[in-house]
């Protein structure tokens, strides 16, 4: 199909030469297409990241889902890990692509579709940890899924845009522990004793 030729010459190109480097005519000859055929679909470049950031955002969706689908009964420690690892995956497919769709993200107008990914994100979160009972301490599962979700993400991106040397196990390791103590700690109220 000419849509899927189009959008896989311009994931290729944007990952090797970056956004502003590639143009349309050079995405047009990788997919094998002219350019006006590109534009049929497509009128300029920015639509196609945002068609880009769309599809990136529907996988992140789909492999979450696929990760969680067999979370009950899981130990807290194997629901994070399990988190943890599904991000990084995601985004080390294809991180200097993934580069190009969080710098162009802003630019093109598509930050609903990060929002859309998040909140479906947090929803499968919070199901997978209300399976893991009494070992999350948090008052409010939603709001602790949230906060886990936003911080490993976050995290993540960070390393991705300003940092790749950390985008490794050793950041995946540093968000389990972190996020298992988030998880498991008491409010400072509940923690409080009085004489």
């Amino acid at each position: 199909m000419t849509v899927d030729a189009i959008l896989e010459a311009a994931s290729i190109l944007f990952a090797k030469d970056g956004f502003d480097a590639t143009s349309t005519t050079r995405i047009a000859e990788r997919a094998g297409v002219s350019v006006g055929s590109l534009y049929e679909y497509f009128p300029n470049k920015e639509a196609l990241v945002a068609k880009l950031i769309k599809r990136h955002c529907d996988r992140m969706i789909e492999r979450f889902a696929q990760r969680f689908r067999g979370a009950e009964a899981k130990p807290l420690e194997d629901v994070i890990a399990s988190f943890v690892e599904a991000t990084h995956e995601a985004y080390a497919e294809n991180m200097r692509l993934h580069r190009v769709l969080l710098e162009q993200m802003g630019k093109v107008s598509r930050p609903h579709h990060l929002r859309r990914v998040s909140l479906a994100i947090v929803d499968l979160l919070e199901q997978a940890l209300a399976k893991c009972g009494s070992a999350v301490r948090r008052p409010s599962i939603r709001l602790a899924a949230f906060v886990v979700e936003t911080t490993v993400e976050a995290l993540t991106h960070r390393a991705i845009l300003y940092a790749p040397e950390f985008f490794n196990s050793d950041l995946n390791e540093e968000l389990r522990i972190m996020t298992l103590n988030y998880l498991k700690a008491q409010n400072r109220d509940a923690a409080q004793t009085y004489t």
